[in-house]
């Protein structure tokens, strides 16, 4: 794990400090370091460890400089999250506006971040199993995407945050349509990237109003719609973390970020949408006579766009390859009656299926003969998944 990618989780980590259950399930829970000297449950011994760090960015000397510049960030977080006291509370105590507080907040969860960062997190690398750490770090946003609907998540991500969203004095005003919006991608990344939306313009915005939608057109939208104040560049630039990290990871959603902002130095309309592309699964047609290894590369290919379709009796085959058009057709050769040479070719025979790829699949190793007869590709029975997939992204069925 990068140290972007730690600042932008732990913005939102730290924004739920006092729910255990959200701090158990979040991305970066897993990677504090608890000794097993600690009797805590996880989420209290993470919530201890940062009050703890919290406290060592208090200036020296016994007097609280209420007004200093120096004793903002600690006073600031230290009320935030030791007291719980609400942000507007904060300002009056601290004799600033809800502007200056929302930029000195933003900047004391850095100099925070940046604190537990270099203390847990810079220093793990250079323990003995540090190449252990690294390969785990690997895993923090390995995808695996699902068909899921774009409104279930919005509404699940609204509802972790409407206490915090309370607690500010700001009013989410969400407009979502009454037909599912699909998009095949990683809950939790999506998930973790619309919280980190939320974040970044809740320290922008100038309103209490941030108004949330979501559309086709023709492929999901979702739109963040919100009044920037006047030095909202100057707050980017603060949050910068955060928004590199949603621009690193919306890509791989697969989804394109765009920005709307104001002139510098001048307050205005703000839009931030994320624009998804139209999801339409490519059919997979297995044909093969028994029903248990159909299930099975049906599990395999669970992780993926791919719409599995099977025809147990091959004299079906053709036909079925005509109607349905598949991106690619997986084929046994051990069949009753129809061998699989003699679907192969009258597949590669017939003018609607003859460009349609065939992989095949058999416990006899002859990938010379599958080839020759016209198959792109060629898998030794018993297939394992990693095998599976890696042939299809060799064909372009999907992409790693």
């Amino acid at each position: 794990m990068d140290q972007l990618t730690f600042n932008s989780l732990f913005r939102d980590l730290v924004s739920r400090i006092y729910d255990r259950v959200a701090i158990e399930n979040h991305p970066l829970a897993a990677h504090f370091l608890i000794t097993s000297d600690v009797k805590l449950r996880r989420a209290d011994a993470i919530r201890q460890l940062i009050l703890k760090e919290i406290e060592h960015l208090r200036p020296e000397g016994l007097e609280i400089l209420w007004q200093s510049p120096e004793w903002r960030p600690y006073l600031i977080l230290n009320k935030r999250y030791v007291e719980a006291e609400d942000p507007s509370d904060i300002a009056r105590s601290l004799y600033i506006g809800d502007r200056q507080f929302r930029r000195d907040h933003s900047r004391a969860l850095q100099a925070l971040s940046t604190r537990i960062w270099d203390e847990y997190f810079a220093k793990a690398k250079n323990v003995e199993n540090a190449d252990e750490l690294e390969g785990e770090e690997q895993q923090d946003f390995e995808f695996h995407p699902e068909q899921l609907d774009l409104r279930e998540i919005v509404e699940g991500v609204v509802s972790l945050t409407s206490r915090r969203f309370e607690s500010e004095q700001v009013r989410l005003s969400i407009d979502l349509p009454a037909a599912p919006l699909s998009v095949f991608t990683d809950r939790v990344v999506l998930r973790q990237i619309l919280l980190s939306l939320l974040n970044y313009v809740m320290h922008l915005r100038e309103d209490p109003v941030i108004r949330l939608c979501a559309k086709s057109n023709p492929g999901p939208v979702l739109g963040l719609f919100f009044e920037a104040e006047e030095q909202w560049a100057s707050i980017q630039s603060d949050e910068q973390d955060t928004l590199e990290f949603v621009r690193q990871l919306s890509p791989r959603l697969p989804a394109r970020l765009e920005e709307v902002y104001p002139q510098p130095g001048q307050a205005g309309q703000a839009e931030i949408h994320l624009l998804f592309g139209s999801v339409k699964p490519k059919t997979v047609l297995m044909i093969d006579d028994q029903p248990a290894t159909l299930k099975m590369f049906q599990r395999y290919l669970s992780g993926t766009s791919l719409d599995v379709t099977g025809v147990s009796d091959p004299a079906l085959a053709l036909e079925t390859a005509r109607q349905l058009q598949p991106a690619l057709i997986l084929l046994d050769v051990m069949m009753p009656r129809i061998d699989g040479w003699e679907v192969l070719q009258a597949l590669q025979l017939d003018p609607q299926t003859r460009n349609i790829p065939i992989l095949v699949c058999s416990a006899w190793g002859e990938p010379e003969l599958a080839r020759s007869l016209g198959a792109v590709e060629f898998l030794k029975k018993p297939v394992i998944q990693k095998d599976l997939l890696a042939a299809l992204n060799r064909l372009a069925i999907i992409q790693e």
